[in-house]
């Protein structure tokens, strides 16, 4: 499968983003907060999507490169449209995970033109009271430079124990990960999820919307997911057995995905 790797570059900003499948309906993925940028990846997230190749030309954009101070979920959103738009899309099927779903939200209410379906995983209209001592935690750990206890506080909370447990060596050297830079780049991603809040926003929200949620979420919570779900009159799958990122790990979500997309 060949992957395509290209910049949009705006007035104020340089956006990463790749692109998969051979396919015409445009798929829009907008990948949660992390510490590395996703592009990196792209032939790994080719192979994790590869149920969509044959269906769909799949899009992922990363943040832009240079984070400033104070930087919105809102400026986020605006700055992805328009590198959505220097890319020739319109009217995606678009999904947000976590913090993408944030942004997700954003896109879909300020730019209904741009979103034909609209998928929401593991996220939130606004971080709640153990959201925002998670995301606190992580702020504190960054701040510290201790990339080990980070990183591992980080995929603790993300992923299922079961999961963890399972993947514990590759876990473990991932918890080396991380330079200052990246650091400087992370902290104010974070700071911007807990300025984050878009029950008001998300009243324009038009197209059909699928939630995606856990119960065992560790980062968000399951009850953001069910709130989200009812405020948007939109179809919810919650799943027992996957954490924060079930979106990476339930074996069934992506078929789930083209059902609704399809349907």
């Amino acid at each position: 499968m060949k992957v395509t790797v290209n910049c949009a570059t705006g007035k104020n900003f340089e956006i990463d983003y790749f692109s998969f499948g051979n396919g015409d309906k445009p798929f829009v993925l907008i990948p949660g907060l992390s510490l590395l940028p996703v592009t990196p990846m792209a032939k790994a997230v080719a192979m994790q999507y590869r149920a969509f190749h044959s269906g769909y030309k799949v899009y992922l954009f990363d943040r832009k490169r240079s984070i400033p101070n104070g930087y919105t979920i809102e400026q986020m959103a605006d700055d992805t449209v328009n590198a959505m738009r220097l890319a020739g899309l319109s009217k995606v099927l678009l999904m947000g995970c976590s913090q993408g779903g944030m942004m997700a939200q954003m896109i879909a209410a300020k730019y209904p033109e741009m979103v034909e379906k609209l998928v929401l995983c593991s996220t939130a209209a606004t971080p709640d009271e153990n959201a925002r001592a998670v995301l606190g935690r992580w702020i504190e750990l960054a701040q510290a430079g201790d990339m080990k206890a980070f990183n591992r506080n980080v995929f603790q909370h993300v992923y299922s124990k079961a999961y963890y447990d399972k993947y514990a060596d590759s876990f473990a050297l991932a918890e080396e990960l991380g330079t200052p830079a990246d650091i400087a780049r992370f902290i104010p991603l974070a700071k911007a999820c807990l300025g984050y809040d878009a029950h008001a926003v998300i009243k324009g929200i038009q197209c059909p919307v699928l939630v995606v949620g856990s119960n065992i979420d560790n980062v968000l919570g399951g009850k953001s997911s069910l709130e989200l779900a009812e405020a948007l009159n939109a179809k919810l799958v919650m799943y027992d057995n996957y954490g924060h990122a079930a979106y990476d790990e339930a074996p069934d979500l992506h078929e789930r995905l083209i059902d609704f997309f399809e349907n």
